[in-house]
């Protein structure tokens, strides 16, 4: 709009000079005055120009300019602010303890059983004859323990106190293969303890010899955690076989080392027999071939 009122303007002013100029020749009037006259009608349509081309060609795309950097600024904080708040909620949602009805941890607890007895079975399908290992019953107590420890990692704890992880303890010994014998335990309130070491005496030995300790860098798991319940399970390797002690210490921040558990565990040879049962084997072998070899013998020839 603004420039087709520039080009009236310039038009009107061609028409009034090329008006003026017969006129002017008519009347002999000087060529200054006609210039005088031009440029008097040049400079009026400058200023025309002026008036309607400059404010928008300087103001307005600073003003834009400005627009377009509050909208740029106020995304950048919408999503700085989202992102702060996603983090500090998404912390609070895993340290903050959630306060249950005693039903609703009941139903929590039950769902949680479950979940816990489907690893007992063969895809998690729970029923009769599809058990992972058939000749070992689930242990009800076991999955009832288990799922409270993992309500109150998840930060549920039962309304009526009745925590079983309080204390440290359940040391459980079980080998892995042949030669590896896995060391379980499950920790209780972390309080003022430091960390856990794990040591091992042979049945003849005076001493227990360490094997593990939360100081050493490949073993830093066993820290303690800032919750009850965390189950840790240290993997011994190639143990030789024979009867061995272990036990778990815990070490406090006022320099106190006490006992969590220790128990008594047999590393039997590989193949599940000892020295004494293969010897009696081999033996009733040698005794039967020994027999079929005499009567074979005394048997009557043709």
């Amino acid at each position: 709009r603004k420039a087709s009122q520039f080009v009236c303007w310039s038009a009107f002013a061609c028409d009034c000079i090329e008006a003026m100029a017969p006129n002017v020749s008519a009347r002999r009037v000087q060529p200054r005055a006609v210039r005088t006259a031009a440029w008097a009608v040049t400079a009026i349509s400058g200023l025309r120009l002026a008036s309607f081309l400059g404010s928008p060609f300087v103001s307005s795309p600073a003003a834009g300019g400005s627009r377009s950097l509050r909208t740029v600024r106020s995304a950048e904080g919408d999503v700085k602010q989202e992102e702060g708040a996603a983090g500090p909620m998404s912390f609070m949602t895993v340290e903050q303890d959630l306060e249950l009805s005693p039903e609703e941890y009941a139903m929590a607890l039950e769902s949680e059983i479950e979940a816990q007895r489907g690893k007992y079975y063969i895809n998690g399908v729970v029923r009769p004859g599809n058990l992972v290992v058939p000749w070992k019953p689930v242990d009800e107590k076991a999955l009832e323990k288990e799922a409270r420890r993992v309500l109150i990692k998840n930060g549920i704890k039962d309304p009526a106190g009745d925590d079983s992880v309080r204390e440290d303890g359940d040391l459980s010994l079980a080998p892995v293969g042949d030669q590896d014998v896995s060391v379980r335990w499950v920790a209780g309130e972390p309080g003022t303890k430091i960390g856990y070491v794990v040591e091992r005496k042979a049945k003849n030995a005076m001493s227990f010899q360490e094997l593990a300790s939360y100081e050493a860098m490949e073993t830093s798991y066993l820290l303690v955690k800032d919750y009850a319940g965390h189950v840790y399970d240290y993997q011994d390797f190639l143990v030789p076989p024979g009867s061995y002690t272990y036990r778990v210490l815990c070490r406090y921040r006022s320099g106190d080392v006490q006992v969590v558990d220790q128990k008594d565990f047999v590393l039997r040879e590989p193949g599940g027999a000892d020295g004494l049962t293969s010897f009696a084997f081999f033996g009733v072998l040698i005794a039967a071939l020994s027999l079929g070899s005499y009567f074979a013998d005394q048997s009557p020839t043709a």
